[in-house]
């Protein structure tokens, strides 16, 4: 019997709705991010002409708050941050690249007594916002939904780019501070290695390394000192990642940090910084545009003037 007009649009429906949720739960909520990490599969392609919103919320304890460079030595800071995100592709020369937009909000709270006039128990505000650009340079082609879905997975290489603006909330008068009164420029090589039988494969396994370097521009007005500058810092991001359902995948991360070194009024900080993260990452589809990622990492090796403590991070993605 031939099936009737009705029956075949509605299993086409559902076709398309398990397709978007198997993208989905791919793709969404990983968009670039501020302090720690960036995030697994954040460097994915992705079908063409896709809109990613999120917003994120992070609850860390560490010396590290959300300046990605500066580190309160020997404290710990209990910092909340929520980070509003737009990631929209583009297709440049028939590949796939993509611009983002990053606006955090943060409340830091020292567990020790700040020096300085402006010194509070607690400090908020908006933080330093984030422009960035990705461009796809191998294994990246920009398609349309249906070939995404049957794309082989293989190698992607992209080159990164991201400028945090001194647009966060800065007083002299403190140490420790929402925004860091300074530009930077951090540039990165994000790589994937996917592997499955096809893009929409429910049990997709990536294989990622990003290298990045942040480069420092100078605080002409620091705490307690007239200019300091800091020397670039590297980090290498690393993930293994599996899906498991249709609705979820989880992934293992690795972050490791080296360098930093910063000059305080032209004397040498000696605060070189070296540290090693690792953390476990997992992603439920809500709906066929919706996701939820929950991650949690922390620091299990560092020197003396490396970032400690641990993060917690969870992310509500949608795709457009």
């Amino acid at each position: 019997m031939i099936a009737s007009t009705p029956e075949i649009e509605t299993r086409r429906s559902a076709l398309v709705a398990g397709l978007l949720a198997v993208i989905g739960s791919i793709l969404i909520a990983a968009m670039p991010a501020m302090a720690q990490d960036d995030g697994a599969r954040l460097y994915m392609l992705i079908p063409d002409k896709t809109t990613i919103t999120s917003v994120r919320y992070h609850r860390m304890h560490s010396n590290l708050a959300v300046d990605p460079g500066n580190i309160a030595e020997g404290d710990h800071l209990d910092t909340d941050l929520v980070v509003f995100q737009f990631v929209q592709t583009l297709k440049i020369a028939g590949g796939q690249s993509s611009v983002f937009f990053v606006l955090p909000v943060s409340r830091i709270e020292p567990d020790f007594v700040q020096p300085g006039p402006d010194a509070v128990d607690k400090v908020s505000g908006l933080g330093d916002a984030q422009l960035g650009f990705v461009l796809g340079v191998h294994g990246t082609p920009a398609l349309e939904l249906a070939a995404y879905a049957d794309h082989p997975p293989g190698l992607a290489v992209n080159l990164l780019g991201k400028i945090f603006f001194p647009t966060g909330k800065y007083s002299a008068g403190r140490s420790i501070n929402v925004g860091a009164n300074r530009w930077a420029l951090r540039l990165g090589v994000p790589m994937v290695y996917a592997i499955g039988d096809r893009m929409a494969d429910p049990h997709l396994t990536t294989i990622e390394i990003m290298p990045t370097v942040t480069f420092f521009g100078r605080n002409d007005d620091p705490f307690g000192a007239d200019s300091s500058k800091q020397k670039p810092l590297f980090i290498l991001e690393g993930h293994l990642t599996r899906g498991v359902t249709p609705d979820f995948w989880a992934s293992l991360d690795l972050l490791w940090r080296r360098g930093g070194e910063g000059t305080v009024d032209g004397v040498d900080a000696d605060n070189f910084q070296r540290a090693l993260s690792l953390g476990a990452t997992g992603t439920f589809a809500l709906a066929k545009n919706a996701s939820l990622r929950v991650s949690y990492g922390g620091v299990v090796d560092r020197n003396a003037h490396g970032p400690n403590g641990w993060i917690f991070r969870t992310i509500l993605g949608f795709t457009f």
